[in-house]
């Protein structure tokens, strides 16, 4: 592919370090602009039921995350990299194709297109880069020879671009959730750059690591600033881009495994909620509360914790691909586990708080959060219910099903009254007969009228 000369250049390294606090303190110093601008244009994310916000909230602060990094880019270009001829077209490619997504989503925003329009124009952005030579012309899968894909290019490198905007867009449902990860995932391509010695992605991708950190420090302590479905799908598009920048020679493929590494959450959303929502007979489209996120909330974990555990499972992916690709891989690995020990220690904590109050197994709790549809029967009819809601739904409906059965089982022995009909009257709404109690929770009372806690 050619993007740049390669060597190891302490110059370059210096300068994309420069580059990433100085695009991190602009991004940070220009999101109060950002948020005033974004009110004065209207573009904002007004409240509703499915909003845990009351107030509107801008959505500009994907417009000058893109303002910030593009800034970068040219300005590497010029102070920074000795860049192979082509590489200049190129990148003023990817910055089109960028304006031209961040426009499809300020759209999005102020007048909520409709999925199939978003996904033509995506389409058409993702043939044109292949197209000006942003394309996935070889691979090589770990330890293999460098294959190339000749006519296959352009279907893959469409799927990619399309891949990692639609599924960043996707997760980006919690302060900090969506640009977290895609820091995590610039940072990746960071270390690639650096092990690969390509000095234009190690470049790329400290400027787009800046950029995204100023914002999140703005998004996820105070929440009063959003991407919007324009920084959303085009920090998805840059990062797509920034690993097909590293696509080539010696090291093909190695950035896309990493950045493919660490779109392991918004993926595995992807496909689940795919899953469930075909299940359920629903649009794949239309909207719900029963994203990765979200189960983790009800789960127990607080918004912030959720997205924390989210990152933790996101840079534990990243660091194990970014072990097998690099010398001294045994670093990367160990310190994705030490993540990984941390995390799981975060979800048992709170496996170990449920059980305290309500009866509570951890093989269902984890596949309720891996987004198996039948680890409750009560969660596709009800979205919006915390596990404990959930979990004590089942426990009343596991005690009328044996009321009713002790019923029948009376009414068989000695032609009492009280069958099936009467059972089911206590469980709906009737008054309980004298000594017993209507609630399924008195069936398993503590001191505190909670139900036991089951080993």
């Amino acid at each position: 592919m050619g993007f740049s000369r390669g060597g190891f250049d302490l110059g370059n390294i210096i300068c994309a370090l420069g580059l990433l606090g100085a695009t991190g303190l602009a991004s940070w110093l220009l999101m109060k602009p950002a948020a005033r601008a974004g009110l004065h244009l209207g573009l904002v994310d007004l409240p509703s039921t499915r909003r845990t916000r009351a107030r509107p909230i801008p959505t500009t602060g994907g417009l000058f995350v893109f303002g910030v990094f593009a800034l970068s880019v040219f300005a590497s270009m010029r102070l920074c990299g000795d860049f192979d001829a082509d590489v200049p077209a190129k990148l003023w490619a990817l910055m089109a194709g960028g304006v031209v997504i961040v426009v499809l989503g300020m759209l999005d925003d102020r007048l909520n297109l409709r999925p199939h329009v978003k996904l033509i124009v995506q389409t058409a952005v993702a043939v044109t880069m292949v197209a000006a030579g942003v394309g996935i012309e070889h691979v090589r899968f770990l330890f293999g020879p460098v294959h190339a894909l000749g006519w296959l290019t352009y279907p893959v490198t469409v799927f990619w671009f399309l891949g990692f905007m639609n599924a960043i867009n996707l997760v980006d449902g919690l302060d900090g959730l969506a640009s977290g990860i895609a820091a995590i995932g610039a940072l990746g391509l960071f270390a690639v750059g650096i092990i690969n010695e390509n000095p234009l992605l190690y470049l790329m991708a400290a400027g787009l690591l800046g950029s995204t950190v100023g914002f999140l420090l703005h998004n996820f302590r105070e929440g009063n600033i959003y991407l919007g479905d324009a920084g959303s799908m085009v920090l998805g598009f840059f990062l797509a881009g920034g690993s097909v920048v590293g696509a080539y020679g010696d090291g093909a493929s190695n950035a896309l495994l990493v950045a493919g590494a660490c779109m392991a959450v918004p993926a595995f959303d992807v496909v689940t909620t795919i899953m469930r929502r075909r299940k359920s007979r629903r649009g794949v489209m239309s909207p719900d509360r029963s994203h990765t996120h979200h189960r983790l909330i009800r789960f127990g974990l607080n918004p912030k914790m959720s997205v924390v555990v989210l990152w933790g499972v996101t840079f534990f992916f990243g660091g194990q691909m970014l072990g097998y690709i690099a010398p001294h891989g045994l670093i990367y690995i160990m310190s994705s586990y030490v993540v990984a020990a941390m995390v799981a220690n975060v979800v048992v904590d709170q496996h170990r708080k449920n059980t305290r109050t309500i009866r509570s197994d951890l093989k269902q709790e984890l596949l309720y959060l891996a987004g198996h549809p039948q680890s409750f029967s009560t969660a596709d009819a009800h979205d919006g219910m915390t596990l404990r809601e959930l979990i004590v739904a089942q426990i009343r409906r596991e005690a009328r099903y044996r009321r009713i059965v002790r019923s029948e089982l009376q009414t068989l022995v000695d032609g009492s009254p009280t069958g099936r009909e009467s059972a089911v009257a206590v469980s709906d709404g009737e008054p309980a007969p004298p000594g017993r109690r209507k609630d399924a929770d008195a069936e398993f009372p503590d001191h505190r009228g909670e139900p036991i806690v089951r080993s």
